[in-house]
């Protein structure tokens, strides 16, 4: 569980993009965040990533071990690795050693079978955010921040990948906490709704 106490975010004291926001974000549930833009969705995946420090308040992990993971809006990707190498380069990071079975099942899950080799760059904009889907979910942290994880995607590739999410997250109930302009894609998806 990680709970955000009397939370305030932003760049400025004077102007916070969000105050006094108090959220329980418990295992075994998808959020869905909603809101014009402007309105602080990034900045609060940000805070509760740790990337960024509260104006005030609080973001409490009851258990500071377990990962956070937060997929990026831009969907980054690590331009000189391969497509297997990207999926993998995190479980490398933390000394795994055996990764490419998996990482092409995962591949393979995001309809980028075939492309192991493949570098980014050879990537269109919807595969690359594929790409960064799959080394979110191969890395299977407690707690996966998605900030907007389907927007370059056509309606049934997205709906294949809503699809992908769900099951995954029923199979490992970590704490998904999703940016969505789309309050459809947040029905269908999500257990809970914050508008901001």
């Amino acid at each position: 569980m990680i709970e955000l106490s009397n939370l305030s975010i932003g760049y400025s004291r004077d102007k916070p993009l969000l105050s006094d926001f108090n959220l329980r974000l418990e295992n075994n549930k998808i959020y869905g965040i909603l809101g014009e833009s402007g309105r602080g969705k990034t900045t609060l995946l940000r805070t509760i990533a740790g990337l960024l420090k509260p104006l005030a308040g609080s973001v409490r992990n009851d258990d500071p071990s377990q990962k956070i993971f937060m997929m990026h809006q831009s969907y980054t990707s690590f331009d000189w690795l391969n497509c297997r190498d990207n999926v993998t380069i995190a479980a490398k990071v933390n000394g795994e050693r055996e990764t490419s079975g998996r990482a092409e099942e995962m591949l393979t899950a995001v309809g980028l079978a075939g492309y192991e080799k493949k570098y980014p760059k050879q990537l269109s904009g919807g595969q690359r955010q594929r790409l960064a889907l799959a080394r979110t979910l191969f890395i299977n942290p407690a707690t996966i921040l998605m900030d907007e994880p389907l927007s370059a995607l056509d309606d049934v590739t997205r709906r294949q990948m809503q699809n992908l999410i769900l099951s995954r997250h029923q199979k490992e109930k970590n704490i998904i906490v999703l940016v969505t302009h789309s309050p459809e894609e947040a029905k269908r998806m999500c257990d809970e709704i914050i508008t901001l």
